[in-house]
């Protein structure tokens, strides 16, 4: 998968399409490769976005603050004037990149949550069984950063480390397929070295070893 870490680079979009957003007050979505999509986010394809929402006002009004372009985004983003191109900066903005990805990302990584649940149902019913034998979210989402191709849009700091991703996995059904052989490896060679003793089980670890195949 192709990590887009956001503290080390900006996103480009076109001048004259984002100002013309801009002044025609419309709700938009900014993609991690710079294109600028029209409409509110419940509307919007699934994809890694930089920034969903109304940007504020660039000229204000009767009830409305002008705004300068570098605080257009928000607080949280820096944008700049690049001649025929605008940069947006958002090394700042993991909770505005948390929510914009939440309804498409295949799940979300943080420094002080960690990955919690998968969106996609067959995933997430996998980690239901496997948890029973401590095997989590993070192996599995580990396991398949190396293998699959996609993207994570991510905010990650060194010092002090911190880290706040959306992850978005191509091809969900080979992902599934990938994730079932990777768990059900893992519990076979537990059972061969006697970590698991399939003749001392729970209930809940029976049905478990039954889902994956490991039991007669």
């Amino acid at each position: 998968m192709t990590f887009h870490n956001l503290m080390k680079q900006s996103v480009e979009v076109d001048k004259k399409s984002f100002l013309d957003c801009i002044n025609a007050r419309r709700p938009i979505g900014i993609t991690i490769d710079g294109e600028i999509v029209t409409g509110k986010a419940g509307d919007l394809p699934p994809q890694p976005y930089l920034f969903v929402g109304t940007p504020r006002s660039l000229t204000g009004g009767a009830t409305v603050e002008a705004t300068p372009l570098a605080k257009i985004l928000g607080e949280s983003y820096e944008v700049r004037d690049e001649g025929e191109k605008i940069t947006i900066y958002a090394g700042r903005a993991w909770q505005e990149l948390l929510a914009a990805n939440a309804p498409f990302a295949t799940y979300q990584d943080t420094t002080a949550d960690g990955i919690v649940e998968f969106s996609d149902e067959a995933l997430e019913n996998l980690i239901w069984y496997s948890c029973e034998f401590g095997i989590n979210h993070r192996d599995v989402a580990e396991h398949l950063e190396e293998r699959m191709d996609g993207r994570i849009v991510c905010i990650e700091n060194e010092r002090p480390y911190s880290f706040t991703g959306s992850a978005f996995i191509d091809d969900l059904e080979a992902a599934r397929c990938i994730a079932f052989d990777f768990i059900r490896s893992v519990l076979s060679r537990k059972i061969e070295e006697g970590t698991i003793d399939p003749d001392d089980l729970s209930k809940e670890e029976e049905e478990a070893l039954n889902f994956f195949g490991l039991r007669d």
